[in-house]
């Protein structure tokens, strides 16, 4: 068993500066999108802290008989582990605005996996996305932490207009902001060459789930499917910053 993985991330067509960031740790077994909030290059300090904090909680805790805070005892140790990872990312964002108030805006969303073995867990907040694909096709994991999220939930407007609608953008979580958070855990085995997708919304927000997952298809391996992806949410608009990883449970 093995896992083969490749990421990428674009600054897009429109905007100045790229706020989101990335990691891939196989070793670990762990991957992050991280799309960071409010501007003026605070949104890519935002993100980076996000993806800092939990590479280095997941290390602390690797291996057996590791030390680490419970919070919530229907979850696996590896969900409490991201849990906990996500939640001190979210306390290491406010404690950096509380020494730099100029950043006061910033914050970020986050979707991260960590595979062991078979058992795949993913810790989401916002609305970057996760994604399983295989031969039948594309299923999305997380659901948007985002107000059009939430009134197509409950049934107040249908997904084709959300897409559409002017506050599409706004999120419910995000972290950094000072809420109390929500952080989307799952937990799920992955089969013979079932691969992950998650990215942040630069990808969503350009390109539909067909289109992502007829480039995945095609493509001849992994960095082909993401430098597709980036590629064609640019060749899409490219309105936010894209980033993309892929990873792939291979064959035994």
């Amino acid at each position: 068993m093995g896992l083969e993985s490749f990421g990428k991330s674009d600054v897009g067509s429109v905007r100045k500066h790229n706020e989101d960031n990335y990691l891939i740790r196989e070793d670990l077994g762990l991957f992050i999108v991280a799309d960071g909030l409010g501007g003026h290059a605070a949104g890519e300090v935002a993100s980076k802290i996000v993806v800092d904090q939990i590479e280095r909680y997941i290390n602390d805790t690797a291996g057996p008989g590791a030390a680490f805070g419970e919070l919530d005892k229907s979850l696996s140790a590896n969900g409490q582990r991201l849990k906990n990872a996500v939640l001190m990312s979210d306390k290491a964002i406010t404690d950096d605005i509380a020494l730099h108030p100029e950043r006061e805006t910033m914050g970020s969303t986050v979707v991260a996996c960590l595979i062991e073995g078979r058992k795949a867990t993913m810790a989401h907040v916002g609305d970057s996305r996760a994604y399983r694909l295989d031969q039948s096709g594309i299923r999305q994991l997380t659901k948007d932490h985002s107000w059009v999220a939430d009134q197509v939930e409950n049934g107040f407007m249908t997904a084709a207009e959300a897409k559409r609608h002017p506050f599409r953008n706004v999120i419910t979580q995000a972290l950094g902001n000072g809420i109390e958070l929500e952080v989307g855990i799952q937990e799920f085995e992955m089969a013979d060459g079932e691969a992950l997708l998650l990215c942040s919304d630069g990808l969503t927000g350009m390109v539909p789930d067909d289109q992502i997952f007829s480039i995945y298809n095609q493509a001849s391996n992994l960095q082909g499917a993401v430098d597709g992806l980036v590629s064609k949410a640019i060749d899409n608009g490219g309105e936010d910053n894209v980033s993309v990883v892929l990873v792939k449970h291979c064959h035994s």
